[in-house]
């Protein structure tokens, strides 16, 4: 009895040094990237640092709308889920209708849907196997045409074209980096040991560091983080899988034991809470990886077309946040559009024309901050929200 409490204490203690030591490393190697710089000037999406949730494995999809939808809020705080085609465990079948509806509510709620792999395969083991090209063909090419097969049972709003894809086991290598990027994405995310922060219009690798309770073990870790975050005018990337308050038990969710290592990698909802509040009262900003890369999605196709005619190139693969800045008027009338995700990026907007359009939901106009004039029923109106 005596040998196994001894043994526990040290376990705890090893357990300790060990962390401490992680994540003493770990902040050293972001202190290297502070300079001096003028707060006062920082502009979201361009220079104000911030912090990226990243959420992989959408078999947790449920858990995700259950505890996230409300944690996230509308576009208050927005975050990227990770999604694969199937459930990994009742028999890897593909994802239902139902667990589809729930992504695409995330999706509508101002939450970035990225690539994470058809079916999670390791890329170096699947590579090693059958090759890179077969490879990219059964997880990156599939998952995409999975994505555009499939839309809300009840808003029959699609998938965005994903910008952003996460390894699944952050197996990853530069050959395979320089196959999907960028061919397919313009950020993939990994694990680094020496590099922890992404910089603004990012291309390319993006590391991220993991806050499940396996790795994270104490709150105090995270806020020293997200200080030198804060110093250092670049962002950081917060990876993991499910959120689920500490008393909730995985065994209940009846996926068998074969589940249960996938259940040790959760967050709790109270410390996600806490890397919320703490980023707030640092006053950084919240981002999707996608708006790290500097890349501005639209779910309306016909809104996206209209927003293109205003770009130097309409063509070009990825509509950057940075051109949408200039544009200060926008006559959208007659347009058949029906949803305005997208239009939170034209942060300097004072005019709009939305006539005779399908929009039934107007909560976005409330992010632009300097808009003056709304045009919705053939009036022109000063409310914000449109209603």
């Amino acid at each position: 009895m005596l040998r196994r409490g001894l043994e526990k204490i040290k376990n705890k203690a090893a357990a300790t040094w060990y962390w401490r030591g992680f994540y003493g490393n770990l902040i050293k190697e972001m202190e290297k990237k502070i300079k001096p710089r003028n707060e006062e000037n920082e502009v979201p999406f361009v220079n104000k640092p911030g912090i990226a949730f990243s959420f992989d494995d959408s078999f947790r999809v449920e858990q995700w709308y259950k505890y996230g939808m409300d944690l996230f809020g509308y576009y208050d705080i927005k975050v990227t889920f990770n999604i694969n085609a199937f459930h990994h465990f009742e028999g890897e079948r593909e994802h239902n209708q139902k667990e589809i509806d729930l992504l695409l509510e995330l999706q509508a709620n101002g939450h970035e849907l990225a690539h994470h792999g058809l079916k999670h395969q390791n890329a170096k083991s699947y590579i090693n196997q059958y090759g890179l090209t077969k490879w990219v063909e059964d997880e990156i090419e599939s998952l995409f045409k999975w994505l555009e097969k499939h839309s809300h049972s009840k808003t029959m709003e699609k998938f965005k074209l994903p910008v952003t894809y996460s390894f699944p086991f952050a197996a990853c290598n530069d050959e395979m980096i320089n196959e999907i990027v960028p061919r397919y994405f313009k950020v993939v995310r990994g694990h680094s040991s020496t590099d922890h922060l992404t910089s603004f219009n990012h291309t390319g690798f993006a590391p991220a560091i993991c806050i499940d309770s396996i790795f994270l073990k104490n709150k105090k870790y995270i806020k020293r983080i997200l200080r030198v975050v804060k110093k250092t005018g670049l962002n950081l990337i917060l990876m993991s899988h499910s959120i689920l308050p500490e008393d909730v038990k995985w065994e209940d969710f009846g996926w068998g034991e074969e589940s249960n290592l996938a259940g040790t990698w959760r967050t709790s909802t109270k410390m996600i809470e806490e890397i919320i509040k703490e980023a707030k009262a640092l006053g950084l900003e919240f981002y999707t990886t996608a708006e790290l890369a500097g890349v501005a999605t639209f779910i309306d196709k016909n809104l996206e077309r209209c927003i293109r005619q205003h770009l130097h190139n309409p063509s070009v693969k990825w509509i950057t946040i940075s051109e949408l800045s200039p544009i200060k008027e926008l006559d959208l009338s007659g347009q058949n559009i029906s949803n305005l995700d997208g239009l939170q990026y034209l942060t300097n907007l004072e005019r709009i024309n939305l006539y005779d359009n399908k929009i039934t939901d107007y909560r976005l106009l409330d992010r632009l901050g300097k808009l003056k004039e709304i045009n919705i029923n053939n009036d022109q109106i000063e409310s914000k929200t449109g209603a």
